[in-house]
């Protein structure tokens, strides 16, 4: 379909058993007159409730339900390509569980804006409250998407906090299924990232609220996440000759040593 090149984003929240703090995500939305798609991914019956409540309220809100839960990736490909077929240039994607500096919103869209070809990355400041098992887990997906995209140019893969350029999305879902759950964030930024996307990673606060509810299956996501990098890492060997040429270009454009 043919969109318009005037900047016109939305957000993109998936939803899984976070209703109260879904509230409050959305909230800081619609004060930066962002439309919100929530997706519900096969959440219960509680969370229902408050997303019924958001959307009755607030009519900058529309709600799609997934008949069952197909995972973080699933939901947010699904809230993608809704927001694409409506009319929408760039969707933010951001996470229901409050975990993100919500007061960075404005200055991810203003930048997404500036650059609009762009993907706008968030990269992680930590507090105190971060798992050490969950910032090691990091920095190792980084080393491996380092290999994969054979640069530095993303220097983290797995926030959540992100502004898409919607057109380049729905071309990549188009012609590839993407993983359904936590791999996701990182699958889509590589891949984009080999279909020529350029991306701007700006620091946001990250914090893990006391009490806070985290779907993140330690063995099991952690598992899919191994695979995915060996699948994106034997993916990447016969477009290693192109990513090297890319990257020496981009050196010499830069003024750089290659």
């Amino acid at each position: 379909m043919s969109i318009s090149s005037e900047f016109k984003p939305c957000a993109v929240i998936p939803v899984y058993n976070h209703g109260k703090t879904a509230e409050n995500v959305v909230a800081a939305c619609l004060v930066h007159r962002l439309p919100v798609i929530l997706v519900d991914d096969g959440s219960d019956e509680e969370t229902k409730k408050y997303l019924q409540d958001i959307i009755q309220k607030d009519t900058g809100c529309i709600l799609f339900t997934l008949p069952f839960n197909l995972g973080k990736g699933g939901a947010v490909s699904h809230g993608l390509k809704r927001a694409y077929e409506a009319g929408y240039s760039h969707a933010l994607q951001i996470d229901a569980d409050g975990q993100h500096d919500l007061e960075q919103i404005n200055i991810f869209l203003r930048q997404a804006k500036k650059t609009p070809h762009k993907l706008i990355g968030g990269r992680p400041l930590y507090d105190e409250s971060a798992p050490r098992g969950r910032k090691i887990g990091r920095e190792i997906t980084n080393f491996w998407v380092m290999l994969e995209t054979v640069s530095r140019d993303i220097p983290d893969a797995m926030c959540g906090f992100r502004v898409y350029p919607l057109a380049a999305c729905y071309r990549l879902m188009a012609s590839k299924r993407l993983s359904l759950r936590m791999e996701f964030d990182i699958e889509i930024l590589v891949r984009l990232y080999w279909s020529g996307v350029q991306m701007v990673f700006i620091p946001i606060k990250i914090i893990y609220p006391e009490g806070g509810k985290s779907h993140f299956r330690m063995i099991k996501d952690n598992l899919a996440i191994s695979r995915i990098h060996t699948i994106l890492f034997f993916t990447m060997l016969p477009r290693l000759p192109r990513l090297l040429f890319n990257r020496i270009k981009r050196q010499v454009k830069n003024g750089d040593n290659p």
